[in-house]
Parts: structure tokens; sequence; C-alpha cells
């Protein structure tokens, strides 16, 4: 049995102290802000501040940014050149299906004249980005490349593996002038038929020096077959030929760009 003095404490505690005590935990709670994505705090299962987890993936919430190696534009005729960038996608998971980009000609006063453009990206692709005939109506002495917007997807798809098993350089005659030629032979070696394929060329003398840069549509490559490109340049380089740069692109996010699974 409680004393007197006990129960009266008990008494006084349920009535007063109790509610106090109520009202004060539901104060702080409120107080307390409710974990979230957007607190600016790494909590709940985040592996970094606001990301991972249930969140959104840390490398899709902070991409690394595309690193662009060079720049450089080689003439074609008179006013009228070939550009051309080599850049590479940093992300290990991120691809992308809308790269927008822009390259700027320059001659002594300032810029000559732009060029936009969009292309894709697979994760940690490093690839070429090519532009052919740009024409000014004065010189240009060099090039500048700049990513203007890129729509980033987690996708880890891989690029399908088509393989350039033989180039070869030729100065050829048309008339009386001389053209340089390049042809490659591509064997298409993913389970997939594709409707479209880009394929990328850009010769380099021993220097490293861009001597011309194309870049070609080819159509219905089949599984496990070959097919022959050739690009032709209206004039013989004006350098030793040292390297021939050959990348083939599929844009498989592009169900179009699929024919059928063998």
């Amino acid at each position: 049995m409680f004393s007197w003095r006990s129960r009266r404490q008990l008494f006084v505690f349920v009535i007063v102290i109790a509610p106090i005590m109520a009202i004060g935990f539901f104060v702080i709670k409120g107080a307390i802000p409710v974990s979230s994505c957007f607190d600016t705090r790494q909590n709940q299962d985040e592996t970094g501040i606001d990301c991972g987890g249930s969140c959104i993936s840390c490398e899709l919430k902070y991409p690394k940014p595309m690193r662009v190696f060079w720049a450089r534009a080689v003439p074609v005729r008179e006013n009228s050149y070939d550009v051309a960038a080599e850049i590479e996608n940093q992300n290990e998971f991120l691809s992308s299906v809308n790269v927008e980009y822009e390259f700027t000609l320059y001659d002594q006063f300032g810029p000559v004249t732009k060029r936009t453009g969009k292309t894709f990206l697979y994760a940690q692709e490093r690839t070429l980005v090519i532009e052919p005939n740009i024409e000014t109506t004065r010189s240009a002495n060099r090039a500048e490349f700049r990513i203007i917007h890129v729509d980033w997807q987690d996708k880890r798809n891989l690029a399908p593996t088509i393989i350039a098993e033989r180039r070869n350089y030729s100065v050829v005659k048309d008339h009386d002038k001389k053209q340089s030629e390049v042809d490659v032979t591509l064997f298409n070696k993913s389970a997939f038929d594709f409707a479209k394929m880009e394929v990328q060329i850009a010769v380099l003398d021993k220097e490293g020096n861009l001597l011309g840069v194309n870049k070609i549509m080819a159509e219905n490559f089949l599984s496990q077959s070959r097919q022959v490109i050739k690009s032709v340049w209206p004039q013989e380089f004006g350098g030793e030929v040292g390297v021939i740069n050959v990348q083939s692109r599929v844009n498989i996010f592009d169900p179009d760009m699929i024919l059928k699974p063998q």
C-alpha cells in the first residue's frame, strides 16, 4: 500500500508533470527535421549527402565533368574546314542519350564561325566528335570545343563490339588531281544487326597533328558480318600518315538502330 505522501506525489506527477513532459516531447520531436533526400545531411541509408541508398545515386547527383583532350580544325578547301574533338565520359555508370556541343573556329581577330551538334555517350566512353565541311568567310587558325548540355542517365549499357580489322591509306588520282583515301574493314562481333552505324575516321601524322577527319553513316550492318568503309579527301595530305583512328558507334539507346537479335 502506498503511503498518503506517496499517493500525493503520484497524483502530482500524473496531473502536472506527465502532461508537461508529453508536451515537451512532442515539441522537441517537431523541432527535429524529418530525414529526407533534400536535408543536406547524410542520413537514412544514404552513402553520400542526399544521395545513394533510397535517394538518387551519388554519381547522378554529382556527375563528373566531361574531359576534352583536344579540338582541332583541318582545311578541306578554301574557307572550308573539318573539325574534331576527342572527349571522354569520366562517369563509371552514367550514359547520355543527348550531349549538346559547340565548335568555334577562330582567326587572329576572334571568332570566325560556330557550329552546334548533338551526340550520345556510353559510360566511360572515349570517342571523337566530328563536324565536317564547316564553311567560313575568313581563314581559321584554331578551333575550340565545349559541352553545352548533357542529359545524364543511370544507364550502364556497353558499347557494341565492332572491330576495325584493316585500315589502309593511299593516294589516288582523280583525273590530274591527287586525293587521299582511307578504306577500313569493319567486323560486327556483337549479337545484333544494326540499322545504322556512325563510322568516324581521323588521320594523324606521327606527331599527332590532325591531317583529315570524316564521319560516314553505314546501314544494315549484320551480326558476324563485315563491311568495307571508304573515305576520300579532295587533296593529298600535307604530312606523313602515322595513325588512322577508326571508331564505329551505334546508338543502342535508340531502338530503331537495332534490327533484330540473332
